[in-house]
């Protein structure tokens, strides 16, 4: 035997897991950011979060957390090693490092994986940069050698990941235990796992999506004879079932004779007619999706939606505004650097005219407000320019609806009588040239936790005081919003130690902290 027939040990690694926690004990020690997004994670596991830290020092997200009942006990006091018993994991997130260590050797000594926050050699276990959709969970490990690289590596896969991934995956979990509660025998597990991974293979993604209750009930009758049929062929023995049911074969084949001298009629028109017709009926409409939340779609953005024959999209859009959504929809391609940008939007208006010369109406979908930093005018123009209207559908921006989930009044008497908005992707990608410093102004910044370090460089030479307050707020107004503090002079540290990912916006200025402040 030689070393060729068998796989190199390629040393350094952890054992990546995916660790079981439901109604499992689980330590939380802390009450800052760090102990904040640990209850999170832990939560989401189902597991039984004790939290353990002083009142004074508990941050309001924790406060709420606790009032809500979403903690299982709190204990009103520091750390002792009593609080050990009975728990399964620890999760230790305080400043402090002799204290750190102490917790850590009382896990090791009874045995209890532990996490000290940012001491990787006090760590059983790292905490990796993780993407969720549904029961889909990505997770990237740089084995604590660079979370921000596992960040960026993070949200490259989740860019190119199929959209609606996440559907797929849930309809596939409702089928397997269809045909194992159908099929429970354990000597049929073979049969079963061979069938379901045939039926992954052969079926593409956007058909999985498309299975439901009726789909699966016409599936299980193939599991019997072990066969793995096409969509196309379920579709048609439903169809052919519900005809059959209410005996409408006659009208059926009358639909099909009326359809066939419409097409044959169509046919026989000069294409010359048909395209005047296409354009008559064709309209685009630019809409702001708003922040993330489809609550706070406006009526009239939410009516040209159900109208639309198709929806060319934005990526960041979250999947709930397309839950009830029967058109098509086509959505941005993952882009990287000016060049990609600049085919991608390209493509995307290559989409809408494909579909205006073919008659459709054409939702283009952007989010926040299309004309706030959204490119929405350039689209307007390019439209135009090939001799179509634009009608223009406004969406909330989260420069005000940001700050105001992040408790932060972008103006308030005393503190901030004027608000800066701007971007950390200017020109060729560069920061824009910032005016100096101003107390009484609160600025918002978009599209810039990227460029966090270079944001905080150029903040203190126009004169930002560095302990000045800023907050990000992290997916706005979705389900996954986290609100982090920081200051002017820790931009970039905090992005690095909190992870924090894009979409997110920056507040900064006297208001985000207003309660300490003190008026004019």
């Amino acid at each position: 035997m030689t070393s060729e027939n068998y796989p190199l040990i390629r040393k350094g690694g952890s054992l990546l897991l995916a660790w079981r926690l439901k109604d499992r004990k689980v330590l939380i020690v802390g009450g800052g950011e760090v102990a904040a997004s640990r209850v999170i994670k832990a939560l989401e596991a189902d597991s039984l979060v004790i939290l353990v830290c002083p009142e004074h020092e508990l941050k309001d997200e924790l406060k709420y957390r606790i009032q809500q009942g979403q903690i299982h006990k709190w204990i009103n006091r520091g750390f002792e090693a009593s609080d050990l018993n009975g728990v399964d994991m620890v999760l230790s997130a305080i400043d402090d490092p002799e204290r750190s260590r102490e917790i850590f050797q009382l896990c090791r000594e009874r045995r209890i994986p532990v996490n000290v926050a940012d001491v990787p050699p006090l760590c059983d276990f790292y905490f990796m940069s993780e993407h969720r959709e549904g029961p889909l969970q990505i997770a990237v490990s740089t084995n604590g050698q660079g979370p921000k690289l596992a960040n960026i590596i993070r949200r490259h896969i989740a860019d190119n990941l199929p959209h609606g991934i996440g559907d797929a995956i849930k309809a596939v979990g409702s089928l397997r235990q269809k045909v194992k509660h159908a099929d429970p025998d354990h000597t049929s597990s073979a049969k079963r796992m061979n069938w379901m991974s045939r039926i992954c293979e052969e079926w593409s993604l956007e058909e999985l999506q498309q299975l439901d209750d009726e789909k699966i009930e016409n599936l299980m009758s193939h599991y019997v004879n072990n066969e793995v049929p096409q969509l196309s062929k379920v579709l048609s023995e439903i169809s052919l079932g519900k005809n059959h049911a209410e005996n409408n074969n006659t009208d059926s084949e009358s639909c099909k004779n009326d359809d066939l001298q419409i097409k044959n009629a169509k046919e026989q028109l000069p294409t010359e007619i048909l395209t005047t017709n296409n354009k008559k009926k064709a309209r685009i409409i630019l809409v702001g999706a708003g922040p993330g939340d489809p609550e706070l779609l406006t009526h009239k953005a939410t009516k040209a939606i159900s109208s639309a024959d198709i929806i060319v999209s934005d990526r960041l859009i979250p999947q709930a505004v397309f839950e009830n959504i029967t058109c098509e929809i086509r959505f941005a391609p993952a882009k990287s650097g000016a060049i990609k940008s600049l085919n991608s939007q390209e493509l995307l208006q290559n989409w809408c005219l494909e579909a205006l010369n073919e008659g459709k109406t054409v939702v283009r979908l952007k989010i926040g407000d299309p004309f706030l930093f959204g490119r929405g005018g350039e689209e307007v123009t390019f439209f135009r320019e090939k001799g179509w209207d634009v009608e223009v559908i406004p969406g909330i921006s989260c420069i005000l609806s940001a700050p105001m989930v992040a408790d932060v009044p972008v103006t308030h008497r005393g503190l901030s009588d004027q608000v800066l908005v701007t971007t950390g992707q200017g020109t060729n990608g560069r920061l824009p040239d910032l005016p100096p410093y101003n107390a009484m102004r609160t600025t918002v910044v978009l599209m810039a936790v990227g460029k966090a370090n270079d944001l905080s460089k150029e903040l203190l030479e126009k004169g930002y005081p560095p302990d000045l307050p800023a907050v990000f707020v992290e997916n706005s107004n979705c389900p996954n919003q986290r609100i982090i503090k920081a200051t002017v002079s820790t931009l970039g540290e905090v992005v690095e130690r909190e992870h924090v990912v894009a979409p997110s916006t920056i507040v900064i200025g006297r208001a985000v902290n207003r309660e300490e402040q003190k008026w004019v």
